[in-house]
């Protein structure tokens, strides 16, 4: 009876193992084929928000090209000035 148990025992766990390796397998074409594809949207979107910014940006009269500190006194002259 015992050596039926660890048969059952023995086939249960082989199928855990193929099913482990197939859902790695999956994962990897996953990132391999997906990730880009979800990567270039994200890139196109981050690009069109840029234009967009930009082109509003100029119509107001300001300009998006400021950094660090610069940005800070940018915008608080902009605050300040109603804008």
């Amino acid at each position: 009876m015992r050596k039926v148990l660890s048969k059952v025992g023995q086939s249960t766990l082989e199928y855990v193992i193929v099913l482990t390796a197939i859902v790695a397998a999956i994962l990897f074409a996953a990132t391999q084929f997906i990730k880009p594809g979800v990567n270039r949207i994200y890139d196109e979107t981050g690009l069109k928000l840029n234009d967009t910014a930009t082109v509003f940006a100029n119509k107001i009269g300001i300009s998006l090209n400021t950094t660090g500190a610069a940005a800070g006194a940018a915008a608080g002259a902009a605050a300040g000035a109603g804008v």
